[in-house]
């Protein structure tokens, strides 16, 4: 996986108003945890932060490179981050350090190639588990992880045991946990509980009991 860099500027001051100041001028306010220290506060430009990691938010390895110290880098990637929830904007971002040989954990975005046989039949695909935990060393991590589903009929599924990791990637997830189904439309299902009850009914000798209409009073109408 290629480095990006990305220019970041330690900081002194702290507190909310100072972080809304900071995010008012585009930048954003984070930490960069690791290598035995107990972080260092640093701000990032948004523009920038968000060309450097492209598609791999939680993936792409980032050269931190020191503004106004020229001998100072670090490489690290986004671990974690906080947005708002209603426009999205970043709010705050934790960066952990990283290094080249020894093997870190992260998250990586499952992602569905292919479109499944049982959706032309009018099944609904679920796409239950949209990342998976891994182990490897930085270089190997990948952008993503393909799950083929173009051969699920209606009823069937793809486990986290199914997933092909690529070389040097090992998945940390249980291998029982559900990644994506093809299931039947609700209609169908409604209908099948429907008919399952009508046969056990008439298996068991019992018609279905039709609904009770209200008796009408004795006399005709009341007034």
């Amino acid at each position: 996986m290629k480095q990006a860099n990305l220019t970041v500027r330690e900081r002194n001051s702290f507190g909310s108003p100072e972080a809304r100041r900071m995010r008012r001028q585009g930048q954003i306010p984070g930490v960069l945890y690791g290598g035995g220290n107990s972080g260092i506060s640093l701000s990032v430009d948004e523009k920038a932060l968000r060309q450097a990691l492209g598609r791999g938010r939680r993936t792409q390895i980032l050269n931190l490179k020191f503004e106004g110290q020229k001998d100072k880098s670090q490489l690290a990637m986004l671990k974690e981050y906080q947005s708002d929830p209603i426009t999205g904007d970043l709010l705050h971002l934790d960066f952990i350090e990283v290094r080249m040989d020894r093997p870190i954990d992260s998250s990586v975005y499952v992602e569905l190639v292919g479109q499944a046989a049982g959706t032309r039949d009018g099944g609904i695909m679920d796409h239950a588990l949209r990342e998976v935990h891994i182990r490897s060393l930085p270089r190997d991590i990948p952008e993503v992880i393909q799950c083929g589903v173009e051969e699920l009929n209606i009823g069937d599924s793809v486990r986290v045991s199914d997933l092909k990791a690529p070389p040097g990637v090992e998945i940390l997830d249980d291998p029982e946990t559900l990644v994506a189904a093809v299931m039947a439309p609700k209609l169908a299902i409604e209908e099948e509980i429907v008919e399952e009850e009508v046969e056990a009914a008439a298996e068991e000798g019992e018609a279905p009991e039709a609904e009770e209409k209200p008796a009408e009073p004795e006399g005709g109408e009341s007034e």
